[in-house]
This record gives structure tokens, C-alpha cells and sequence, in this order.
């Protein structure tokens, strides 16, 4: 109880003396590490990025638009592909109801190969997966501007099925 505690001066551990950026061995190998892989990428170049043919690249939407009904729309978006990468697709929005079909090509990076349809309602903020597909986008643009009356009828709430007639060889 009455031992004194006497405070000296003493000189700080080994890692925090040894210069201006210093650490224990394992943090130190870490940091060197982060910054040479930073050094790396910063001397990365854009010749390690590929191009890639879009739907924006295939199709022009405004030629496309003549040909659909007055209430319709057709734009490009980009949407959430699979679990993370992004890619372009085909919008046919129908004004007044808020709500688009949606044509998204199967593999990202080949949008003239087989089409999946989207439902996606934007009062809602969803969008689903139609059971309908096509084997190309040629095919695919065929059967929109074909049955985009029936989709207006559907969307209207004066219909209650998908058009039908077409489905793609995988048989949504």
C-alpha cells in the first residue's frame, strides 16, 4: 500500500522508434504489400480492357419507336445482370401505365443471340422474368412489335395472359 510508483522516462518499443512509418513486422509486410499492389494498378493501362458489342450497339431505338403504338416508348437502360454486372437492354415502355417489357439479352456480351423478357412494373419497382423468349434479337424484336397490342391490353388491366405464340428453344 504505501509502495511508491516512480515514473521514468524510457524509451518507446522498438517498432514506434524505428523512423517515421514504422509497425510490427506483420503490419509492415501488409502495408508494403497494399501499396506495391497500388503502384500496380495504377501503372495498369487500358489496353487490359476489352470492348464488347451492347444492345445500344445493334439497335437503334428512335427507328425502332416509329414503328410502335403512340402510348409506347423504346430506350436503352442498364439493369442489374445476374448477381453484380451491369448490361444494356431494350426498353418498351408504355406511358400511362408505368410499366415496361423489358428485352435483356441472355448472355451479356451477345445481344443479337437469345432474348429473355421482363415484365417490370415501375409504380412497384419490380420486375419479373416472362415466361416467353426468343433465339435472336431479330426474333425477339418481331414478336414485340407483332403482340405489343396485347401487352398494351395487359398492362391496361383489359387482358389477362402473356401473349403466347412465341417461346425459345429452351422452352421458358
Amino acid at each position: 500500500m504505501g509502495e511508491r510508483t516512480e515514473v521514468t522516462r524510457g524509451s518507446l518499443p522498438a517498432e514506434r522508434s524505428a523512423g517515421r512509418f514504422s509497425g510490427p513486422d506483420g503490419f509492415r509486410d501488409l502495408v508494403e504489400r497494399l501499396l506495391a499492389w497500388l503502384r500496380k494498378r495504377r501503372a495498369s493501362s487500358l489496353e487490359s480492357v476489352s470492348a464488347a458489342t451492347t444492345m445500344r450497339n445493334v439497335v437503334d431505338a428512335d427507328a425502332l419507336a416509329e414503328e410502335t403504338p403512340p402510348k409506347w416508348s423504346v430506350l436503352h437502360d442498364v439493369v442489374t445482370y445476374g448477381a453484380d454486372s451491369l448490361t444494356d437492354v431494350l426498353v418498351f415502355r408504355h406511358g400511362p401505365t408505368r410499366q415496361d417489357l423489358v428485352v435483356m439479352p441472355e448472355r451479356n456480351t451477345d445481344p443479337e443471340g437469345e432474348v429473355s423478357f421482363y415484365h417490370a412494373d415501375r409504380t412497384k419497382g419490380a420486375r419479373h422474368l416472362l415466361s416467353i423468349g426468343a433465339d435472336s434479337l431479330t426474333a425477339a424484336l418481331s414478336y414485340v412489335l407483332d403482340k405489343i397490342e396485347r401487352f398494351e391490353r395487359l398492362f391496361t388491366g383489359r387482358g389477362s395472359e402473356l401473349p403466347s405464340g412465341y417461346t425459345g428453344p429452351s422452352d421458358r
